[in-house]
């Protein structure tokens, strides 16, 4: 027992050396908030605002700036939820000026990617992602992710002072100070790339095409950003063994066109590959019905389609009566109004869609359809319970298929289709646009972009025909891109649009 006692005073002197290091420790560390905090934070922003500064500064200056606004991301949130953000700059009732309770985190862009540069912007701030979970049923599976950026400064209002606040760099792209006004950092890119929206699972489509009775929901249409009632949706709808993903490439460039980026959103049909054809066009008709009821007035529609997908859109802006279907399956007659299969082969063209795309379309379809690879995919083709009931009759109506068994979207695709057929006899009512793959194996009259001929996906009709020298997955080609972009920039000369407005700072 005594020794343990004597010991004491000898802990006790260990304890008070050890805190006496903790403390001088302490006092070698600067605050993390307040005088110091502000003082950094004032460095860096005179560096982005002097004229004098080297690039290699501004970009270390921006650097800090946002290391130094990450490490106090919780802290200045707070001060960013005040009614009068950045002392007074900016409020939160400002269009583009967002309150941080808004969305359900907030992730700032560790290390940008620059691979579209209109995505991006230079300047003063924190890009960040935030995060808007639940969005509503067309939101995407994981929330929508809306670019935002942080700004920090000295709001001059007490010595060493900071306000901040959480912008849309789109609206708020500059911000007055003691040292000038800065262009407000912006990257548009990273909330696309954490998207899932455009970023479902690699291998997905395949599953889509032959397990379509492992899809999970129903057919549907996703948006891309939240509802904008003010800008003209493009509805990109994908082709055979494909999802959404395969959109990304595309989209990216045509959001880097500011003027694009001002007048149009995003939404992707998303759909099993493997139905047939009339089906899958109902579905995408149903699926737009969906989402106008629950979205209210909007702007006339840009259908755009790859492939089988450009079939969908092409029966989305045309019309096929009782009369017409008859010739596929004479007792179709005899189906109630309200039938499926009635409602997949009687239709007339819908009334909010102003114009219509097709991407390597193959309006009287493809040869590989009725090839022994077409067949071998046919027989892998697995479709889920209610479609085999539900549509039990289909089978019926095309009678090259096997007896008994719902005909595939590749039976859809074949020249022999006489869904195809019928369709191509229609005219779009309204303006059409081509755009072709060339992979340059002789004459254009007998090219192919490898899968569709160019006489399958020629239109006499259309407005305009780029052909593009490449292959059938060739839709992000940089000349298809060029014809989407001035397509839909005439879309947008020729629609009125009420001006988008930028906030403005005293």
């Amino acid at each position: 027992m005594k020794g343990p006692i004597k010991s004491a005073p000898a802990a006790l002197r260990l304890a008070g050396l050890l805190l006496c290091l903790l403390l001088a420790a302490c006092q070698s560390v600067p605050p993390t908030s307040g005088p110091t905090l502000c003082a950094r934070l004032d460095e860096s922003v005179r560096v982005l605002a002097s004229p004098q500064s080297s690039a290699r500064q501004r970009a270390q200056a921006g650097a800090d700036y946002r290391a130094l606004a990450a490490d106090h991301l919780p802290e200045l949130l707070q001060d960013a939820a005040r009614p009068d953000p950045l002392g007074g700059l900016l409020r939160q009732d400002q269009p583009g000026v967002y309150a941080p309770a808004g969305f359900a985190d907030i992730a700032p862009v560790g290390r940008p990617r620059v691979t579209q540069p209109g995505l991006h912007r230079a300047g003063l701030g924190l890009p960040s992602i935030g995060r808007v979970f639940p969005g509503g049923a067309n939101a995407p599976s994981a929330g929508y992710q809306v670019p935002v950026t942080l700004l920090a400064l000295p709001t001059g209002t007490a010595p060493g002072s900071c306000g901040a606040a959480l912008v849309d760099p789109e609206r708020v792209s500059r911000v007055p100070g003691k040292h000038g006004a800065v262009p407000v950092a912006m990257d548009l890119e990273a909330p696309l790339d954490a998207t899932r929206a455009i970023g479902l699972r690699r291998g997905e489509g395949l599953t889509n095409l032959l397990r379509s009775d492992r899809f999970r929901g129903r057919p549907r249409i996703v948006f891309l950003q939240p509802f904008d009632p003010d800008k003209t949706p493009v509805v990109l709808i994908h082709g055979l063994m494909s999802t959404p993903r395969m959109w990304a490439p595309l989209v990216k460039p045509l959001l880097a066109d500011p003027r694009i980026r001002a007048r149009f959103q995003f939404w992707f049909f998303y759909y099993p590959t493997s139905q047939p054809v009339p089906l899958s066009a109902l579905q995408l008709r149903e699926a737009l019905d969906d989402t106008t009821r629950t979205h209210g007035p909007h702007r006339p529609l840009v259908l755009i389609g790859h492939s089988m997908g450009g079939i969908l859109a092409r029966a989305q802006v045309s019309r096929i009566d009782l009369a017409q279907a008859k010739t596929i399956s004479p007792q179709l007659a005899s189906f109630p109004a309200d039938n499926p299969v009635r409602r997949a082969l009687v239709f007339a063209p819908r009334t909010d869609v102003s114009r219509a795309v097709f991407m390597f379309t193959p309006h009287r379809g493809s040869a590989l359809a009725v090839t022994s690879l077409g067949a071998w995919g046919i027989r892998l083709i697995r479709f889920p319970e209610w479609l085999l009931s539900e549509f039990a009759h289909y089978a019926h109506l095309v009678p090259d298929t096997i007896a008994g068994r719902l005909p595939t979207s590749i039976h859809g695709l074949s020249p022999q289709s006489r869904f195809l057929r019928l369709l191509d006899q229609t005219r779009p009512k309204v303006p059409s646009h081509s755009i072709i793959g060339d992979r340059g194996r002789g004459p254009l009259a007998t090219s192919s972009d490898g899968v569709v001929p160019y006489r399958s996906a020629h239109l006499e009709f259309a407005e305009s025909e780029v052909i593009v020298p490449t292959g059938h997955s060739g839709f992000a080609h940089p000349l298809a891109v060029a014809e989407l972009r001035r397509i839909l920039r005439a879309q947008a000369a020729a629609t009125p649009h009420p001006p988008t407005r930028e906030v403005t700072t005293p």
